[in-house]
């Protein structure tokens, strides 16, 4: 029986289980994921960090869904290398997988700027559940949040934070918000919802370091300005 293997447990990597489960029934199926937790929809995490939805909310299969159709998931086993001519892979805890068939399906990492500051204590990324657990934590106890980029996920984060009660700036370093997906006009009637909820925006200039002492304490811009904050991401 070939052994499939899939590191990743995304969208990608649970699409194509689906897939291979659907094809080939029977066939020995398996999933290996860093993260403890089962398949999560990442594009609520900004609604989980508001507190709009639960954990179980974002869940997007439950453990039969992956029994009826023969998919092993491995939780909390991240992948630390490969050795495609044996065929195997080695688990961070030193477990060697044997595979007929693999699939890389390993989703992509969040973009630290390359500042001074940004491993300072209330500066965070949000890719992961621990992540947006981490930072709903700590906007608990803070008030001024910057987020330092303008695009979909950045904007979506400012609007949790902003109804957690925070005060939030936005940071984009293109002239307009969401360069990618919107023109200049589009990007003005966008920018013009946001000061309506209270949300502050300052576009074409670029971070130039996070400042503080143990924890961040400002943002310092390109242009020489600085915006207090408790809380970076």
């Amino acid at each position: 029986m070939t052994r499939y293997v899939v590191i990743g447990n995304g969208v990608a990597g649970v699409t194509a289980a689906q897939t291979l489960a659907q094809s080939q029934p029977g066939a020995d199926l398996h999933i290996y994921a860093a993260e403890p937790y089962p398949y999560y929809r990442r594009p609520q995490l900004p609604d989980y960090i508001a507190g709009l939805v639960t954990e179980t909310d974002i869940t997007y299969r439950p453990p039969e869904w992956y029994a009826e159709r023969g998919i092993q998931v491995h939780l909390n086993s991240p992948v630390e290398e490969l050795d495609p001519a044996a065929r195997r892979l080695r688990l961070a805890d030193g477990t060697s997988v044997p595979y007929d068939r693999l699939l890389l399906a390993t989703g992509g990492i969040a973009w630290i700027p390359p500042v001074l500051g940004a491993d300072l204590r209330g500066v965070f990324t949000l890719r992961t559940l621990d992540d947006a657990r981490a930072i709903r934590d700590w906007a608990r106890s803070v008030r001024r949040a910057v987020v330092i980029g303008g695009g979909l996920l950045g904007l979506e984060t400012a609007r949790a934070l902003r109804s957690l009660g925070l005060e939030v700036t936005v940071l984009e370093a293109a002239p307009y918000l969401m360069p990618r997906q919107l023109d200049r006009e589009g990007a003005a009637i966008l920018e013009a919802l946001l000061h309506r909820m209270d949300i502050r925006t300052e576009t074409g200039t670029g971070t130039e370091a996070i400042l503080g002492n143990g924890a961040v304490r400002a943002v310092r811009l390109k242009d020489g300005r600085e915006f207090l904050a408790d809380l970076v991401v």
